[in-house]
């Protein structure tokens, strides 16, 4: 369906309180975020735009519409309402550590010489995983690694694959990371290595789509900024799914505002919004 690009300020009302509850539980149920009333401007902008170049003039038919056209158009609702704020190195002192300390310690348990498996849950689009991948490859162990990127937008995942960034995007790089693990393309977007693209994998996954296509004995999970946006019982939920994929000694890396009760019954603590698994 084609768009005018009309402007959607003069051609919408305004999103009423039953239509924005309706919304909030379709949020909720597609996506697991508790959408609070505070995000109703948000909600109300994102949705105009995909309103627009669908030609719909009202939520209530942009609603149906959702519902009826299946996984296309809800893959594109969750794409709009979903949020994808990271940069390289957020939160410093989790790649120092992932670095310096877990990645030799997992290395010289690995008497077995399997892959090294780590899950970056709610990769965005993709700063997270080059990163960990950054710090495999300038580290000196010898056992073989893999990055399993998860996002619920389908538009980021497509990022991570890609591994190609805009200018605006590499904020957290020092020029000597950018000079040695990225190449500019005649576009001005930044190419990650290949080295740096080839260890990771890059798939779609809702955290509240269960069972997880995931094989446990997950050596590292980091899914930070992400949980937040959860009920405590979905919080506790997703710490749970997480604890079942790991074994004893693995390591999960949470945000720096995510303080979940339900981690302290499967994890003990080791850093900073670091935990170990017991």
């Amino acid at each position: 369906m084609q768009s005018s690009l009309r402007s959607v300020d003069n051609s919408l009302g305004a999103m009423t309180d039953a239509e924005f509850v309706d919304f909030q539980r379709l949020v909720k149920e597609m996506t697991g975020i508790s959408l609070s009333d505070r995000k109703r401007a948000m909600l109300t902008n994102r949705l105009a735009k995909r309103m627009a170049f669908l030609n719909l003039n009202n939520y209530q038919d942009y609603l149906y519409f959702i519902k009826a056209e299946g996984h296309s158009e809800r893959n594109e609702f969750i794409n709009a309402v979903t949020t994808n704020l990271t940069y390289f190195y957020r939160e410093p002192h989790h790649f120092e550590y992932f670095g310096q300390h877990v990645l030799p310690i997992l290395s010289k348990q690995n008497i077995r010489n399997k892959p090294i498996r780590v899950w970056s849950a709610g990769c965005s689009y993709g700063q997270e995983p080059y990163s960990l991948a950054i710090e495999v490859c300038n580290s000196e162990i010898e056992s073989e690694v893999r990055i399993l990127c998860t996002d619920i937008d389908s538009k980021t995942i497509s990022s991570v694959k890609k591994g190609a960034y805009p200018e605006k995007y590499m904020r957290g790089l020092s020029d000597e990371l950018i000079k040695k693990w990225f190449v500019q393309k005649t576009d001005g977007t930044w190419q990650a290595a290949p080295r740096l693209r080839q260890l990771l994998i890059g798939k779609r996954l809702n955290l509240f789509d269960k069972p997880w296509p995931i094989k446990p004995a997950v050596d590292v999970i980091m899914c930070r900024n992400t949980l937040i946006y959860f009920t405590e019982p979905d919080q506790a939920a997703v710490i749970r799914g997480f604890a079942e994929h790991q074994e004893p000694g693995a390591y999960l890396f949470l945000g720096h505002s995510e303080n979940i009760k339900e981690v302290e019954k499967f994890y003990k603590r080791v850093g900073n919004t670091i935990f170990e698994r017991i």
